[in-house]
């Protein structure tokens, strides 16, 4: 009798604990973010590292869920969001002892192409304890990220505590300085302390082009699908800061080479979509490059590129009446020359719509 009586015990007190607790979003609730690329966009991250808070003041609650648990649940959810996206993944752990050589920070999961099976029982086997070294995942990074491709995101989930005589802002900020424009570092803030906002973003204001948001504001699964959105993707086509033209986002080119390859056809479709829909327009496509080479050589790889997007609009129906193509070498660069991403974004088409 008396074991029933404590099973029953138990039995109420985890129907209480359920009550207590909000139900958790199921992980694919953001939606799946590749389908947007067959809807006029591209994806603009190709190495994405995120870092998990498992410190001991993650085991607090906040709005009746521990903050852990909403931390992990967030990063199962855009996991499961990515997972049709072609790109490099990381997930840095902070907090708790890990590994023979015991330490609070830690790559525990690649870099390497994102398998969302893998990554999700990564991120599911993460423990909680230990201080909060706030700096040191940003820190390591920079170590971490030295063989990483093309463009990168950072996505910090964390309270923004911070138990380190480090300033994790600083660190942000010399992390930016190794990566220069192929980076831009994300926050998530998780509960509501003062300190903790300030401190997180701090840390995304300091990549210049990252941001800083809450899990309340990525309660919802279209709140979280906007924010990955804002993240990996970015429109096929849009206007560029220059009146009268348009910049095809996402349509480089190889070094030297002047070939459209198959993962940018659908960015040129809606190019052709746009174009027909607009008969009127006299557009001239504009070819450029970066400045490795001699100008001469430039020119003319800049005009083949230029021709190769011209065939392309023409074979699929762009009246060839209205369009003309032209090279610009290496004489309007749109990034900095200096840095292997910004070769790659130089290495670029463009339309100038003519009056």
């Amino acid at each position: 009798m008396r074991q029933w009586k404590t099973l029953l015990c138990l039995m109420c007190v985890g129907l209480l604990a359920a009550c207590g607790t909000k139900q958790a979003n199921l992980p694919h609730d953001a939606g799946n973010l590749s389908a947007k690329l067959r809807q006029g966009y591209v994806q603009k991250v190709d190495t994405a590292v995120f870092i998990l808070d498992a410190s001991s003041t993650m085991f607090d609650g906040y709005q009746g869920v521990q903050k852990f648990s909403t931390a992990q649940n967030l990063l199962l959810r855009m996991n499961s969001a990515i997972a049709g996206l072609k790109l490099d993944t990381g997930l840095h752990v902070f907090g708790p002892v890990m590994g023979p050589n015991q330490q609070d920070s830690k790559l525990v999961h690649g870099i390497k192409p994102h398998n969302a099976a893998e990554f999700a029982a990564a991120a599911k086997a993460v423990r909680i304890g230990g201080l909060t070294p706030l700096a040191k995942p940003l820190t390591e990074s920079i170590k971490n990220l030295q063989n990483s491709k093309g463009r990168i995101a950072v996505i910090l989930l964390s309270d923004g505590m911070d138990t380190s005589s480090i300033d994790p802002v600083k660190a942000a900020a010399e992390l930016k300085k190794a990566y220069g424009d192929r980076i831009c570092i994300y926050t998530v803030l998780i509960g509501n302390d003062p300190k903790g906002k300030a401190t997180m973003e701090g840390i995304a204001k300091a990549s210049g082009c990252g941001f800083a948001t809450t899990a309340d504001a990525l309660a919802s699964g279209s709140e979280l699908a906007g924010f990955l959105e804002k993240v990996f993707l970015e429109k096929a086509v849009a206007k560029a800061p220059v009146p009268g033209r348009i910049v095809l986002r996402g349509i480089n080119f190889d070094f030297d080479k002047a070939v459209i390859k198959p993962e940018f056809v659908p960015v040129l479709d809606v190019a052709v979509s746009v174009l027909k829909e607009h008969p009127d327009l006299k557009v001239v496509v504009e070819g450029h490059t970066c400045n490795i080479g001699t100008d001469e050589y430039n020119q003319k790889l800049s005009e083949r590129r230029a021709q190769a997007v011209y065939n392309y609009l023409v074979k699929n129906g762009v009246n060839e009446a209205k369009l003309s193509s032209v090279g610009r070498g290496e004489t309007q660069p749109i990034a900095d020359n200096a840095t292997e991403s910004g070769r790659e974004l130089n290495r670029r088409v463009e339309f100038k719509v003519m009056e």
